[in-house]
């Protein structure tokens, strides 16, 4: 299922992403207030909509933009390495305000699901956004010699094989979450 073929990106970003969430949970009160805020209005706009349309809304949302990871990666990779970190970063702020009010083994739960399939979906998809920008610097400075158009194609066949399963489970877990969960 794992690809070496972004190995070493993918460790890089789990890195990237890791140290972000940390910066997250120490963020100062006034920043975790802000992004709390931000997130319960984007997850206010989804919670007047049906469970198939919610579902739809969240997973063509979650697919939009790791197919925007990957495809941006060609500009050398900054648009990936920004997208991990600031997950990271949102999803940190998120589990120490949820732990503040419920405790910490209760936020755990809450952000278990974006955890498990959300987070790696998007990490695979960000490696391959790397391995793209990588490439294509590489082939700037005549170091490689496989054409782009390829490496595009294998990015998307590893993509549909893997990612995009997990961002529809990813969906499916939001769904519930959003209509079960006050």
């Amino acid at each position: 299922m794992f690809d070496r073929t972004i190995k070493p990106y993918f460790l890089i970003l789990t890195l990237v992403f890791s140290v972000s969430f940390l910066a997250g949970t120490i963020a100062p009160s006034s920043i975790r207030q802000q992004m709390t805020e931000v997130f319960q209005a984007v997850v206010g706009n989804y919670r007047g909509l049906a469970g198939g349309m919610l579902f739809f809304n969240i997973l063509v949302q979650n697919v939009m933009a790791s197919i925007f990871v990957i495809i941006s990666g060609v500009i050398v990779g900054i648009i990936p390495t920004f997208a991990i970190s600031s997950n990271g970063f949102g999803l940190g702020v998120l589990y120490r305000q949820a732990a503040e009010v419920s405790g910490y083994s209760k936020a755990a739960l809450k952000v278990l699901p974006y955890g498990v399939f959300e987070t790696p979906a998007l990490l695979i998809a960000a490696s391959y956004g790397l391995w793209l920008g990588v490439t294509v610097v590489r082939r700037m400075r005549g170091n490689e010699s496989t054409l782009l158009r390829f490496n595009i194609e294998h990015a998307f066949r590893r993509y549909f094989a893997v990612v995009f399963p997990l961002l529809v489970v990813a969906a499916a877990i939001e769904t519930t979450l959003i209509l079960w969960l006050p």
